[in-house]
């Protein structure tokens, strides 16, 4: 593909820098003047080829006279500037006309790489490689940037190119009109001034300038005339946009999409690799160890994960290098700085992430956690760190790293539970729902009462709901009066017989190991009875009977009042009477 300014090759002779020239388009260009051309109007190149017949290597050549012409029109340009700097002796003009020679010269130069690729069909400028003697930053990021800019340039370089064609030959046209334009007026001028005998100068100097004016109109039309080759060079090339999808892609999964997956390849299985290996050590290591693990173990896990990281980095990088694929290498060195700049805000976190890999942070394991409602014995400090609740169907959670930051941590007290209630426990709900702890996750605790019916609770809700635990024992206390008529036997008799009675009873209902202790107290002399408190403790195999003795308490009592003939009184109103006046 011919370089991007291939147009600007195609430009014959430009004229000075004050000559014809809109805003934002190029100078016009100048050829010197000829003997004899003063009325000559400008005519198409041709190499004498009858029309139609012309083969794209006589076009060719039609183009390279274009450019023979525009570099001997330069280099005309540039004797004559080089013969007024010999003769001028003003210092500030011959500065000025230094900086067109050196102008001139590039220009030259540039002309003639184009004419060598116009003729050889390649780019001759790749061969003008150089390298720089000494370091520079700004050079070295530049030719990092390089292979990336050149693959996008290269991606975009055609459609790029036509329309930079089409520009051109757009360009040519308005110029030409224009141009013709002047040398019709200048030559209207010539015939006035002719016809009116002015002045022979006045005469010669607008014919000098409609030579200039038709040196220009034959410039443009020399471009014109490249633009329109080099553009029918590229209508020629293009192809299909299905075709082209289908060659770039093909293109790329042969070459750098296959950088790529060696790329990726090499970077998961050097993490993945040193990361097995290592927990397989670290298995063995941990057989041989007892306890919890020393701080030297622990700050070789943290080296040994930056390690893991770099290395693999280091693999896909060294991939890319050895492939020679300098556009992935570069952008992807580009993106690691991006993530290196935009990672600059969260190192203090990541000093914290690291204070707690080395169990030196707010969060250490073997110690409880209070995270996302419930309470977590910390098992494993990790980048995983792993969350464990004996107490919870599927108590075990991998909590990321990150999110220990603001946790704290404490140590455990011995036999402190992590959770309220255990499986299969039976609790008794605000006082009054007798139910069994059927399930119990860290999302909801399922209890059913009495009857079957289920009751669902969030972990978190339940935590704070009042209730006792009757599973690890419990005790029953009520209230029992008799008349005051028994006065006399009530201190020691009446509490005797009565916990005997109830004693035997309960041992006829229910299984004797249960029933821890029972006693039976005088609690007051009432208004209108002798109350005793009766306080039975059992334990908490006893708790689904919880309901049933306490029916079988009331029972009991009654009954022993009957056999006793102890009277049970009712309450009495006093009535006082006011005195009268």
């Amino acid at each position: 593909m011919l370089h991007l300014r291939f147009l600007l090759a195609a430009a014959i002779v430009t004229a000075p820098l004050s000559a014809l020239q809109e805003p934002d388009g190029p100078v016009i260009p100048q050829q010197p003047p000829t003997a004899g051309n003063e009325q000559a109007q400008p005519t198409p190149l041709d190499l004498g080829l009858p029309a139609g017949v012309q083969s794209r290597e006589q076009r060719s050549l039609v183009t390279l006279k274009a450019l023979r012409d525009s570099i001997a029109g330069k280099e005309g340009e540039l004797g004559a500037l080089q013969d007024i700097i010999d003769s001028d002796q003003d210092s500030s003009q011959r500065l000025e006309r230094i900086a067109e020679v050196n102008v001139l010269q590039q220009e030259i130069k540039k002309l003639r790489d184009d004419f060598d690729s116009v003729a050889t069909g390649i780019d001759v400028r790749a061969f003008g490689l150089g390298m720089d003697a000494e370091f520079d930053l700004f050079s070295e990021v530049e030719s990092l940037l390089k292979p990336i800019v050149a693959e996008l340039r290269e991606a975009t370089e055609a459609p790029r190119e036509m329309e930079r064609l089409r520009g051109a030959l757009e360009y040519a046209a308005k110029h030409e009109v224009l141009a013709k334009t002047a040398v019709k007026q200048l030559t209207d001028l010539i015939q006035l001034s002719e016809a009116g005998n002015t002045s022979t100068e006045l005469t010669d100097a607008l014919k000098a300038s409609r030579k200039k004016w038709m040196a220009r109109i034959r410039e443009l039309d020399n471009q014109r005339t490249v633009a329109e080759f080099q553009l029918e060079q590229h209508e020629a090339r293009k192809r299909s946009v299905i075709d082209s999808m289908q060659s770039m892609s093909g293109d790329f999964f042969r070459t750098r999409g296959l950088n790529l997956l060696l790329a990726g390849l090499t970077f998961f299985g050097v993490l993945f690799g040193l990361r097995l290996a290592y927990r397989i050590v670290s298995k063995k290591m941990r057989k041989h160890s007892r306890g919890e693990r020393e701080f030297y173990a622990r700050l070789v896990d943290v080296l040994y994960f930056g390690f893991s990281g770099f290395a693999a980095l280091g693999g896909a990088l060294l991939v890319l290098y050895t492939t020679g694929d300098w556009a992935m290498l570069g952008l992807a060195i580009l993106a690691l700085a991006g993530l290196g700049w935009a990672s600059k805000t969260a190192i203090p976190m990541f000093f914290e992430q690291i204070r707690l890999l080395l169990n030196l942070g707010s969060v250490r394991e073997h110690e409880r956690v209070l995270y996302q409602g419930l309470v977590w014995r910390v098992t494993r400090l990790s980048i995983n760190t792993l969350f464990v609740n004996p107490n919870l169907a599927g108590g075990v959670r991998r909590v990321p790293l990150r999110d220990l930051v603001d946790l704290r941590s404490r140590a455990s007290a011995p036999h402190e539970p992590w959770f309220p209630t255990s499986r299969n426990d039976w609790i008794l709900l605000e006082g009054e729902r007798l139910g069994q702890v059927v399930f119990q996750s860290p999302e909801v605790v399922r209890i059913q009462l009495l009857g079957g019916v289920l009751v669902h609770y969030p972990a978190t809700e339940f935590i704070g709901v009042s209730f006792e635990n009757l599973s690890s024992g419990f005790r029953i206390e009520q209230r029992f009066g008799i008349d005051y008529m028994h006065q006399s036997i009530c201190t020691e008799k009446v509490p005797e017989l009565m916990c005997k009675f109830v004693l035997h009873g309960l041992h006829r209902k229910f299984d004797e190991e249960h029933l821890v202790d029972l006693r039976v107290e005088f609690l007051e002399a009432a208004a209108s009875s002798l109350d005793y408190a009766i306080i039975a403790s059992f334990t908490g195999d006893a708790a689904p009977q919880h309901s049933q003795i306490n029916r079988a308490l009331q029972r009991l009592l009654v009954e022993a009042c009957n056999q006793e003939g102890w009277v049970i009184p009712f309450k009495q109103i006093t009535l006082h009477q006011a005195p009268t006046a």
